[in-house]
């Protein structure tokens, strides 16, 4: 019994998140608030095949909204997700854009192509213990190819862009939450009166592809040792819809700032692990392991004091001002090694602390 079996033990997804994460899921946006804002809207989204991405394109799909391109380098990822959306996998469509975010060249062309008002970025590398090693792959995808898609939606003349982050990009300790708040700041920049832009944080997305809960979910029902960092780690957990919702809500806000949803108190992970447990009817094995590189014991979810929205339990944080001239992200060389990475990284949220003061 993998994850989505396990799920479907529930009456939904919603009540396998609920029972799991220990709290109510949020409800922001209803199919006629997302058509009402979306209808006559041409949106693209970028890692339209991942996790978060897909959730968006179901729920815009959901909600009838037929204006929605996906864009991803994963061929088969876009096929999966036409065939979600659909009783045929039509990913031969015009729909289905097959291109990588370190690729401007492609993006520029599409974006010609397509002309969309609103491009919803949620491509990224994002797995933190895999960045921590490979930290060149991290600034090629999440710095680099957001440059790339602001840079090349600048030039076409796009007049909205979300760019998804984490929060694991407030006070950042990790290769992927620096180079994610180093994203954010790019996006952020590169605002003008032409074309609004604006991130959104996300706490871990639940039981999405990779997550920490489909390990434990093999772990339990194979009799493996359930392995923990630390028996106080704690981390924020959102659903699917959450993750989808926020996401076309912060949209209709139109505003140069940086998102965040109120998700309630940190859950602890050791609760994670117990109530999956009994889920499966099964007894976990425990075995604390230490923090990884790079890991907090809990995460934040901003930095400094943040305003209310119009809509409830979502927040922004103010602009910091421009960190960066485009004449510096012109001059960004491409690192060509990890130790280069690194030094790149440590010198970007330098500037970041010294001019966001």
């Amino acid at each position: 019994m993998g994850t989505k079996s396990l799920v479907t033990e529930f009456a939904s997804p919603k009540e396998f998140f609920e029972q799991i994460a220990g709290r109510s899921e949020i409800q922001l946006l209803s199919n006629e608030h997302i058509r009402e804002f979306y209808a006559d809207k041409k949106i693209l989204i970028t890692g339209a095949g991942g996790t978060i991405g897909s959730s968006v394109a179901r729920r815009l799909n959901e909600a009838n909204i037929q204006q929605t391109f996906y864009l991803d380098r994963d061929e088969s990822a876009l096929h999966a997700l036409a065939l979600s959306l659909s009783d045929t996998a039509a990913s031969h469509s015009d729909k289905c854009l097959v291109a990588d975010v370190r690729d401007v060249t492609a993006l520029e062309s599409i974006f010609l192509e397509i002309k969309p008002d609103l491009i919803i970025h949620t491509a990224a590398l994002k797995h933190l213990v895999v960045l921590e090693r490979f930290p060149r792959e991290g600034v090629l995808t999440n710095i680099f190819g957001t440059l790339n898609v602001v840079e090349a939606a600048e030039r076409v003349g796009i007049g909205q862009i979300l760019n998804v982050s984490t929060d694991k990009a407030a006070l950042p300790t990790s290769v992927l939450g620096k180079t994610k708040l180093i994203a954010e700041h790019i996006t952020q920049d590169k605002s003008s009166s032409n074309m609004v832009t604006s991130s959104v944080r996300f706490g871990n997305v639940f039981a999405s592809r990779g997550s920490v809960i489909e390990t434990f979910v093999h772990q339990i029902q194979n009799n493996l040792l359930v392995t923990i960092t630390h028996p106080d780690v704690t981390r924020f957990f959102m659903s699917h819809n959450e993750a989808a919702n926020l996401i076309l809500a912060t949209c209709t806000m139109r505003s140069n700032a940086v998102f965040v949803q109120e998700m309630g108190a940190r859950i602890k992970i050791l609760d994670v692990v117990q109530r999956l447990g009994e889920a499966l009817q099964m007894e976990p094995q425990l075995s604390f392991v230490g923090l990884h590189n790079g890991e907090k014991l809990h995460e934040d979810l901003y930095e400094k004091d943040f305003t209310a929205t119009d809509i409830p339990s979502i927040v922004q944080l103010p602009f910091s001002g421009n960190v960066f001239t485009p004449e510096e992200l012109r001059g960004i060389q491409l690192p060509q090694s990890n130790e280069e990475a690194l030094i790149l990284i440590s010198k970007l949220i330098n500037q970041i602390e010294v001019r966001s003061k």
